[in-house]
């Protein structure tokens, strides 16, 4: 554990599979047709590679040039996404010249990663690199790690390379190569048959399917879940590529919304254009809701216009605009993707509600409660949500978003419960809550939220750790997350890297709710760091939200360090007013003793200078 002081915090550590492609001759290709060979690159990230990586849960952390590094929760994830895009792009290339053919090599690795901020790096990306170099043009090239795991039938077969010794990796690789032919296709089969069976095979056939488009609907019924279309974000002011790539990782975000199903990019492609219509969307693919915008330049800046559009009416139910520093790479800016991520989920959940009206369902019992939570002031406002989650649980015991909502629930009734058996108690059913939430939906970004803030109200900050960054690794752009990130690094004493942490999630949501309980956790960074005008500086942009006493404290503790008595006694006599039984000794017994011997040095020495009670 690093000293609150210290310049360096240690790297996040996990394991997960991870997919390196990268484009053979992209170099010479680039030499010979520039223009082109990047607008058909840029073709084939738009309808081949990102819609695979999105399909199977991967996240896109780094592009340059032609590479691409993909991180999966799974290796088998990681396989039948690179099996989806070799075997799309080996369509792409049937029958053309070999000038004109573009080709990946794919590398796919298991194993031990370091996280730096949303960068990942060391031996098991390392290893991936060396697998994609080891790969033949248009195929796969796995490790052993990768083969030990795939336990299901993906239909393609594994070729044993042998154990190769990979440049610069000390350890030798066990290599296996895919094939990618797969399962005989129907055709195959039919020519397998007798011929009389073939034709009384293929006469059912045309009967079924001749059937089928009698009966076929002219408009699909949307399903059971809300259903949601990203369609092609445009652009008149010459930045198609921004607007290409915020369809992209807006649709990858929206994805992880509990309850929310999205459509795939390939299929929205096909309603691109300023004369798109949200109302035919939805009658021809059964959405309920569209979300549609534009992008526009403004000066070095760009102005992003969206609105949530209820496909059936072609309403409106949210509109905005979203200002940002215009990236030169053309990238999509996450300060703009994290708000209208955040933005959907909150406006779809209450439009659901809305239109679920005053039904018992499990579904709209868990809505009208989880938007009630963050209103929830006391302990019998919390309850009273406790038991609406747990009806909601009677109807639907694997109901994810109420498994989420009661973890959450029962976690912020512990705080405040006395420590002791009650609180115990609570905890003990919180950790249950949010660990069947998690099983329930292993891809659920929320699940694994809630996952990560029980256990460290239980002080098991190492799990904490690694649940928080397996929900970053879902979904990077929630504002919530990298605030849940900076607090386990704080309970690591990692106060530098929590402070970046902060400002990460504050960027994510400069507008959110949460703001001021974000600069509090930064007040309370910088001042464990020492830095005491910018720990009273954030704690002064805290009170300008809601104050309370917790900002007090911190004010108080900071003036004293910085021997401003005045301030720091003002402060004190306000945390006083608003909580006339805070002392010391309290406060460190709701806290916790690891928590308390953490501030002891700088925030209760501070108290204790401005005269706050014992």
């Amino acid at each position: 554990m690093s000293s609150p002081g210290s310049d360096s915090a240690p790297s996040t550590r996990r394991l997960a599979a991870v997919l390196i492609a990268d484009v053979v001759g992209y170099s010479r290709m680039m030499e010979r047709d520039e223009a082109g060979t990047h607008a058909r690159l840029r073709e084939i990230r738009s309808q081949v590679t990102d819609p695979a990586v999105l399909r199977h849960g991967g996240r896109i952390v780094r592009t340059v040039g032609d590479g691409l590094l993909v991180e999966f929760p799974s290796a088998l994830a990681a396989l039948q996404a690179g099996v989806e895009i070799q075997r799309a792009m080996a369509q792409r290339n049937a029958g053309l010249p070999a000038a004109r053919r573009i080709d990946h090599r794919i590398g796919i690795n298991l194993g031990d990663i370091l996280v730096d901020a949303h960068d990942i790096a060391g031996n098991g990306v390392n290893v991936a690199a060396r697998l994609e170099a080891i790969a033949p043009p248009g195929g796969i090239a796995i490790s052993g790690t990768v083969r030990d795991q795939v336990r299901q039938d993906v239909g393609v077969a594994f070729v044993d390379a042998g154990v190769q010794q990979v440049k610069n990796i000390r350890q030798p690789v066990r290599v296996f190569t895919v094939q990618l032919g797969g399962a005989p296709s129907t055709a195959a089969k039919l020519r397998a048959l007798p011929w009389r069976r073939a034709l009384a095979v293929l006469i059912v056939l045309g009967l079924v399917a001749a059937v089928a488009i009698a009966y076929w609907p002219r408009a699909r019924p949307v399903g059971a879940n809300g259903a949601l279309i990203v369609m092609p974000f445009h652009s008149d002011s010459g930045d198609a590529a921004i607007a290409e790539s915020l369809t992209m990782q807006l649709t990858s975000a929206v994805s992880r919304i509990s309850g929310l199903t999205v459509i795939a990019p390939t299929v929205a492609d096909r309603y691109a254009g300023k004369a798109a219509d949200a109302k035919k969307a939805g009658r021809e693919l059964g959405v309920r809701y569209a979300l549609e915008g534009r992008v526009d330049r403004r000066g070095n800046g760009m102005r992003v216009s969206a609105q949530l559009v209820a496909a059936e009416t072609g309403a409106a139910v949210w509109s905005g605009d979203l200002d940002a520093t215009r990236p030169a790479d053309g990238s999509a800016p996450p300060e703009v993707i994290g708000p209208l991520a955040e933005t959907v989920r909150s406006e779809f959940r209450a439009a659901e509600l809305k239109r679920l009206g005053a039904t018992e369902s499990a579904q709209a019992l868990a809505l009208r409660a989880t938007l009630d939570l963050p209103n929830a002031l006391d302990a019998k406002e919390l309850r009273a949500l406790r038991a609406v989650f747990e009806r909601a649980l009677e109807l639907d015991p694997a109901h994810t978003l109420a498994l989420v909502g009661l973890a959450d629930t029962l976690a912020f009734e512990s705080q405040r419960a006395e420590l002791g058996p009650e609180r115990d108690a609570l905890l003990a059913r919180a950790d249950t809550a949010s660990l069947r939430a998690a099983s329930a939906d292993p891809n659920n970004a929320e699940a694994w939220g809630t996952r990560a803030q029980v256990l460290l109200f239980r002080d098991q900050i190492e799990s904490a750790a690694q649940a928080v960054d397996r929900a970053l690794g879902l979904n990077p752009y929630v504002s919530d997350l990298h605030a849940l990130r900076a607090q386990v690094l704080m309970a690591r004493g990692d106060h530098r890297e929590a402070v970046a942490e902060i400002d990460r999630a504050i960027g994510l949501a400069p507008r959110g709710n949460t703001v001021g309980v974000m600069l509090n956790y930064r007040c309370r960074a910088l001042l464990m760091l020492g830095r005491y005008d910018d720990a009273i500086e954030s704690c002064e942009r805290g009170l300008a939200f809601v104050p309370d006493w917790p900002d007090y404290m911190l004010l108080a503790a900071a003036y004293a360090q910085k021997n401003d008595m005045a301030r720091a006694r003002a402060a004190k006599a306000e945390l006083l007013k608003l909580l006339p039984r805070f002392s010391i000794h309290w406060h460190a017994a709701v806290s916790g003793s690891a928590r308390a011997r953490q501030l002891e040095p700088i925030v209760y020495a501070g108290l204790r200078k401005a005269g706050v009670p014992e």
